[in-house]
């Protein structure tokens, strides 16, 4: 196949001594993110039957080139999306050397502009549009790269970006594809927001609920409404901004949009000056955006909860959380890639916090979370533990049934703790709870199941407990009360960590 941009496509990467495997590649993939990627490629006709890509552990296993190109430029956009630059050219460069229609590459070139988009190569990504255009004669993704050129000029040149928008959206209306013509109006939105034109941006997000309820399309409702309340907070609106948000993050909501609904929070909050709100949103949004390699946002976590603590004069949790973000920061840093965003951001936080805070000693964060557990028994710890951790959950759900869904256990279950533990809505223990450095640990395994947050916990406190007892097993079983034999167990994964 003749190559129309002038150069390699992969000269615009950096260079990079070792790339994933295909393995990793296809490893913590948000499933919900892949087969919203497949139904796209689906209703664009580039495959015949979407099942053939919509299973990421059989991607390894197909033979197709166009499939595999497919698949693996999917993959490409899904990492793109949440940031993982690394990845997102790993996966790109397996696509790319696929033997594949012209069809199939202008769909890997839109793919890689998006990323190229990104980090802010904006010529170079309207480039690759621009000759993915001379590549396909598929007029829906033909439309779907003239929306993305729209988008390039969403800052530099928002005039220009309405216009190229607009034109999509005549399209859409005109080809009765409203699902598109929905996401159009979202970003077209969006522009408007920049533009500070809230009648006109609520109007754009109007017309996209609108089709989500039509075509019965939940997360994309919630897509709209996370909009919608972004608009409230930059219009001063807090209260009913604030609203809206708490009531999404009760839902049963995908990964990104939780944390994307739970950040929102955090934003609002810090604006208000509630720093220890803020950073509850934030703390549970850093063990989902960690958890599923949302990079760009876990970024914006360290960040805030670095902010936050900062404001407190906390500062050896606001060390902490710049240190634990500048580690993460210099993974990318060999990639010779432009710092922007939040990580920009993090980056003269941090290095402005170390220039105002030369003498603050380093903070050992276990010693300060789990300090109270010594010398009680493992019964004891467990119940402080369960109950701070339901206590938590209960202010942020309507009710017991609720609670129990998110938590994965029955109701029966809760209700035994209940009375076991004397639990009530708005009651806490004293002391733990306004422990701030037991309260943040707690704050992030909010997210996880009753099950992963039990297994967190447990193996983290084992981990500190092994240290303070010097390996001596014998006398940590004595001090917990539990068999020496559990304690092994227990220590195994714990002596790792």
């Amino acid at each position: 196949m003749v190559n129309l941009i002038p150069h390699d496509i992969r000269n615009l990467f950096p260079a990079m001594e070792v790339l994933p495997s295909p393995e990793e590649l296809i490893d913590r993939i948000q499933i919900n993110q892949y087969l919203e990627k497949t139904e796209i490629v689906y209703r664009l006709n580039l495959i015949s039957e979407k099942s053939a890509i919509d299973d990421v552990s059989h991607i390894l296993k197909l033979e197709d080139p166009n499939l595999l190109g497919i698949a693996w430029a999917c993959l490409g956009g899904i990492y793109t999306f949440n940031g993982n630059y690394r990845k997102a050219f790993a996966a790109f460069n397996i696509a790319l050397d696929q033997d594949v229609t012209d069809d199939v590459m202008s769909y890997t070139y839109m793919e890689i502009s998006n990323l190229l988009r990104k980090l802010g190569y904006t010529k170079e990504s309207i480039s690759v549009l621009e000759s993915a255009l001379t590549m396909t004669k598929n007029d829906l993704l033909i439309w779907r790269i003239k929306t993305c050129i729209g988008l390039c000029f969403k800052f530099d040149d928002p005039t220009h970006s309405l216009a190229l928008l607009n034109k999509s959206a005549e399209h859409y209306k005109k080809t009765h594809d409203e699902v598109r013509l929905g996401r159009v109006h979202r970003h077209i939105g969006e522009i408007y927001i920049n533009l500070k034109d809230y009648k006109s941006a609520n109007i754009c997000y109007d017309k996209a609920l609108a089709v989500s309820i039509e075509k019965s399309l939940p997360q994309y409702r919630f897509e709209v409404l996370n909009d919608k309340g972004w608009m409230l907070i930059q219009k001063g609106e807090y209260d009913k901004a604030r609203s809206l948000f708490i009531e999404q993050i009760q839902k049963d909501l995908s990964p990104y949009l939780l944390s994307l609904a739970l950040q929102n929070l955090g934003f609002l909050e810090y604006e208000c000056g509630n720093y220890r709100e803020a950073i509850s949103y934030h703390s549970q949004s850093l063990q989902l955006t960690t958890r599923y390699e949302m990079r760009d946002m876990a970024f914006e976590d360290y960040y805030k909860l670095g902010l936050c603590y900062e404001k407190l004069g906390e500062m050896g949790l606001a060390d902490h959380f710049y240190g634990q973000g500048y580690l993460e920061l210099q993974k990318e840093l060999d990639l010779g890639l432009r710092l922007m965003g939040y990580r920009r951001k993090l980056m003269d936080a941090y290095v402005e916090f170390l220039r105002n805070n030369q003498r603050i000693p380093q903070v050992n964060i276990k010693d300060k979370v789990f300090g109270f557990t010594m010398d009680l028994s493992l019964k004891d710890i467990r119940n402080l533990f369960h109950n701070v951790l339901l206590s938590l959950h209960l202010e942020r759900t309507r009710n017991a049934p609720q609670m129990c869904k998110k938590l994965g256990i029955e109701p029966r279950t809760y209700f035994l703790y209940q009375k076991k533990l004397g639990l009530k809505r708005g009651l806490v223990l004293e002391g733990l709870h306004d422990n701030p450095y037991f309260k943040q640990y707690i704050e992030s395994l909010v997210p996880l199941t009753w099950r992963e947050a039990n297994k967190k916990f447990e193996d983290d406190l084992f981990s500190f407990l092994l240290v303070k007892y010097q390996h001596n097993k014998k006398e940590m079983a004595a001090v917990l009360g539990v068999s020496y034999a559990q304690v092994v167990q227990k220590t195994k994964l714990a002596s790792q960590l």
